[in-house]
């Protein structure tokens, strides 16, 4: 019995009494409710009334201007009961949503949309328009954040057709607006009102049904007005915090669906492939040690880059993987995620530890027996293990890292205010140089946090950049002024383990995604598939 899971025992243990008094009241069944919502309904039978799904925690806020957007219970919602132009299908490609047609010039810098026609919001007067698109745009688009900033004008040329001009040619550009950031809104109804976003208007999948600014639970329902049918009613989001109660949860009935568990756990209390199945995943991103550089540390250790390249070289990668992760994280020294075809890595030595090189850097700063540091971690399934291993590293080179597990509302605060010395985190894009804005994008999620070092140019390069050569030697770049500065340190391609009460394909996240996919007709790549139908019949 590895270390890791005598460790989960020891919290499923105490989470028994948390789960019986969240529980209270609640008949141990399948949450779920419907006639075809069985774990074994084929696909193409299955249809729900009501599931329930566990978020990580509350929903705090549907509005995507506001510092949380990018804190994951509040995009996944938010992208379920909102519009998108684009939108995520279930094998993780990027499918014109609220777009009928649309069209790139010759040279990439002009990309036109045109809107499905008659499309209306949730309460069924309020229609949706290309300048909804402008409007969303100019709200929470500017500063642009990670994949948005080669993007120069967007202007709605007249009701449903939406042109946007880039200043240099973007080929992932539906990825991007498919991801977290570009929602549409109608500007008649949430121009100047903040209160607007306490129930805001969908031309998504969903409406919210109920909902209360930090509460547990998020009611939605099926929009009436999508232009599209959903084979689930209803979804129910609780927020349960503890990783080990979701399993607990998951197990009793009380929710149908969890993303992100401790796999020893799960694999081992949800073993019932009767009941239950289990849904492993990797992301399109990495686990990252984060320092904070901001203003106010500069007399600490880990502002000094050294002391920071020394902590790299202090960390054995795959021992993380393998102690907390069950080995299913993949080491890695780069931003650049293992799997993707372009990943390179530019730190000496690669993955490999090496306590020499880390010891002979220290002593070349002010701190070379080492310091105590604060590390604190998101408390997620597998995190707050990692940190562990982390500290149990670096404790090898005589730095004293104390490990503090925080609620993600916690840690996001500390992020926001600048009061984390360094942080366990990661991410997960959608398209590659959406993590790489995240860390190196003058808007970007951890450049901020961190007060590091940002190259927006460099980014809309690697945009730019055609073929495999020509992008590895942007990344090449990328890369090297990653490793110089070491404010952002990574580990591994992240990975997790979820498992699932519902039918195969009814609700789901996408391919390497953590965004939910729910089953529709007509599907979102159904326009693709009838054109290709087509061709073959001629």
């Amino acid at each position: 019995m590895n270390t890791t899971f005598k460790r989960a025992l020891v919290s499923l243990m105490a989470a028994l009494s948390l789960v019986a008094t969240m529980l209270v009241g609640v008949t141990p069944a399948q949450a779920a409710e419907g006639a075809n919502c069985k774990v074994d309904t084929p696909t193409e039978r299955a249809q729900c009334d009501l599931i329930t799904v566990a978020l990580v925690n509350k929903v705090l806020t549907l509005d995507p201007a506001n510092p949380g957007r990018t804190t994951n219970q509040n995009y996944i919602t938010r992208l379920l009961v909102q519009g998108q132009l684009f939108r995520y299908d279930a094998n993780g490609i990027a499918q014109p949503d609220l777009v009928d047609t649309y069209n790139v010039s010759a040279d990439g810098l002009t990309w036109t949309f045109v809107l499905k026609n008659g499309l209306m919001y949730s309460d069924g007067a309020t229609p949706v328009t290309a300048d909804d698109a402008v409007f969303s745009w100019e709200y929470n688009l500017k500063p642009a954040p990670p994949g948005f900033q080669a993007v120069t004008n967007v202007e709605a040329k007249d009701s449903r057709t939406i042109v946007v001009t880039l200043s240099k040619p973007f080929s992932d550009f539906p990825r991007a607006v498919a991801g977290i950031y570009w929602t549409i809104n109608p500007r008649s109804q949430a121009a100047n009102n903040p209160a607007y976003w306490n129930n805001p208007l969908s031309a998504g999948p969903f409406r919210i049904k109920s909902w209360v600014q930090g509460a547990d639970e998020f009611l939605v329902e099926a929009n009436p007005n999508y232009w599209a049918k959903l084979a689930v009613k209803k979804v129910r989001f609780l927020a349960i915090p503890d990783p080990v109660t979701r399993v607990l949860a998951l197990k009793q009935g009380t929710i149908d669906y969890a993303f992100d568990l401790p796999a020893s756990i799960g694999r081992n209390q949800l073993k019932d492939a009767k009941l239950f199945r289990g849904q492993p995943f990797q992301l399109q991103g990495n686990f990252t040690i984060d320092f904070n550089l901001r203003a106010g540390n500069e007399d600490k250790p880990w502002f000094d880059p050294k002391v920071r390249q020394a902590l790299s070289y202090a960390l054995d990668r795959q021992q993380f993987s393998d102690l907390a992760f069950n080995g299913e994280v993949i080491p890695s020294c780069a931003l650049t995620y293992p799997t993707n075809p372009n990943y390179l890595c530019v730190k000496p030595g690669g993955i490999k530890q090496d306590l020499n090189k880390a010891r002979e850097l220290l002593a070349q700063t002010k701190w070379p027996t080492g310091f105590p540091i604060r590390l604190s971690v998101f408390n997620r399934p597998g995190w707050a293990d990692g940190a562990s291993v982390v500290a149990s590293q670096w404790a090898k080179i005589g730095v004293v890292a104390s490990v503090a597990a925080e609620p993600d509302a916690v840690g996001l605060a500390g992020q926001v205010n600048g009061t984390f010395q360094v942080q366990l985190s990661g991410y997960g894009g959608s398209w590659l140089s959406g993590g790489l804005g995240t860390y190196i994008g003058a808007a970007g999620a951890w450049t901020v946090w961190s007060g590091s070092k940002s190259d927006d140019a460099l980014v809309a390069t690697y945009d730019a950049a055609i073929g495999k050569e020509a992008q590895q030697g942007v990344l090449r770049r990328v890369e090297q002024m990653i490793w110089d500065e070491s404010a952002h340190i990574p580990i591994g391609q992240r990975s997790g383990w979820g498992a699932s009460r519902l039918p195969l394909g009814i609700f789901q996240n996408g391919t390497a995604l953590d965004l939910y996919v729910v089953k529709q007709t007509p599907a979102l790549d159904a326009q693709k598939a009838q054109k290709k139908k087509k061709k073959k019949k001629k």
